[in-house]
């Protein structure tokens, strides 16, 4: 019964938050050392490069930060429900530019208000852990 309500929940806020149409993701990735080395040999704004891949996918490049000193790179993009990002994980892993990598759906800080009304209105459906 726990883990229905769980379910229940998880489903209830998913719908809540993207309830637009579209998701946002955060892409985070640590470079491999030779992608390190080619923006070395030759400096260049992988911006327009990312933001390629993005709209090929039938997503939308939202920005586009390095991270300083840990060698992550941070990809905010949005997506309509209906792309699967996978693919888009499976080029930059392929194209040997990233080494490991995550992607997180985000919202906004209004959005967690819906989200968190959501979750209110199930929140005495599931219980936590008991000794």
């Amino acid at each position: 019964m726990k883990t229905k309500a769980l379910v229940t929940a998880l489903s209830v806020l998913a719908t809540t938050a993207y309830a637009e149409g579209t998701t946002r993701y955060m892409l985070e990735g640590i470079a491999d050392p030779s992608t390190w080395g080619a923006i070395l040999a030759n400096p260049q704004d992988r911006g327009p490069n990312a933001e390629a891949l993005m709209n090929a996918a039938g997503c939308e490049l939202i920005d586009y930060y390095f991270g300083m000193y840990n060698y992550k790179s941070y990809v905010v993009i949005e997506c309509p429900k209906s792309v699967d990002i996978g693919p888009i994980q499976i080029t930059m892993f392929g194209a040997g530019t990233v080494d490991t990598g995550t992607a997180t759906p985000i919202v906004t800080t209004a959005e967690m208000v819906d989200v968190a009304k959501a979750a209110q209105k199930i929140s005495g459906s599931y219980g936590g852990p008991s000794e």
